[in-house]
């Protein structure tokens, strides 16, 4: 059996295998699901009696065949999971080459919150599937650095179940992107490409609107590294702000957008109130 890289996809594992034995991608998972049809769910929705078939197939453990798939991640992080390899590691590549498993794909390289590699903590490189449409190559939020990698750190945390506090990061996220109502108006056309991660991270929507690229939302929440980079930071900073500051933003959001942010708000205030009682 091939071992799997450090951090190596599930479905890149097991392609190996069919590349190895010169069967088809599905041919090799239906060898321990003979009903499966999709190669990708195994990434994102396997369950516990899957994950048994698959590793007594290969010879190894049921947690180390999980814990090759995002299928423990809670739904409000799906979006947030890209279907195919969208940024890569470069010194990771140059390493699994040198293993003979030049065409691996690890985990990380489809996570749409990673800036960095959790195997060697370089920075991550987008690939042409996730390649930024920034007309500039540099990097606007450099100076944000150490804020991204602390938004990044505690994503990862959440996301492998430990407590990390007063309020979800994932949570945090999706409250960023929601639109807001700029104040001043300098101009009605403003009001539509404004979110409440531009008034965490000044110029956050000038450079979206510069560059005539899409506003971010809650369903599309992927960006690109250079602006994720803004996101990133931008839970750092409200995390590290805490509760009033999220209720000074609430008010710059009106109607639809309101509700939206009051809902998930909401939410994250319950969840505040049962790790209290718990506490105590």
């Amino acid at each position: 059996m091939l071992k799997p890289v450090p951090d190596e996809l599930l479905s890149s594992w097991i392609t190996r295998h069919a590349d190895f034995y010169g069967v088809a991608p599905l041919t090799m998972l239906r060898h321990a699901i003979p009903e499966a049809t999709s190669l990708r769910q195994t990434d994102t929705n396997l369950g516990p009696t899957a994950a048994v078939d698959i590793a007594r197939l290969f010879r190894t453990q049921p947690s180390t065949i999980l814990a090759m798939t995002t299928s423990g991640f809670p739904k409000s992080a799906a979006q947030l999971v890209a279907p195919r390899a969208i940024q890569c590691c470069i010194p990771c590549c140059e390493q699994n080459r040198s293993r003979g498993a030049a065409t691996s794909v690890q985990r990380s390289w489809t996570e749409g919150w990673r800036i960095t590699c959790p195997v060697c903590r370089q920075r991550q490189q987008e690939t042409r599937e996730g390649s930024s449409a920034l007309a500039s190559t540099s990097l606007p939020f450099e100076d944000l650095w150490v804020d991204a990698v602390q938004g990044e750190r505690l994503i990862d945390q959440s996301l492998t179940g430990a407590s990390v506090g007063w309020v979800s990061p994932i949570d945090i996220v999706r409250l960023l992107l929601i639109r807001r109502c700029p104040k001043p108006v300098r101009h009605h056309s403003s009001i539509g490409r404004c979110t409440i991660l531009g008034a965490v991270v000044p110029g956050f929507d000038e450079l979206v609107a510069e560059q005539r690229l899409p506003r971010p939302t809650i369903a599309t929440p992927i960006l690109p590294i250079g602006l994720r980079m803004a996101l990133l930071a931008g839970v750092s900073i409200v995390y590290q702000a805490g509760p009033t500051y999220v209720s000074g933003l609430k008010r710059q959001t009106l109607g639809a957008y309101y509700t939206r942010f009051a809902a998930i708000d909401a939410g994250i205030s319950v969840s505040r109130n049962s790790q209290s009682l718990q506490v105590n």
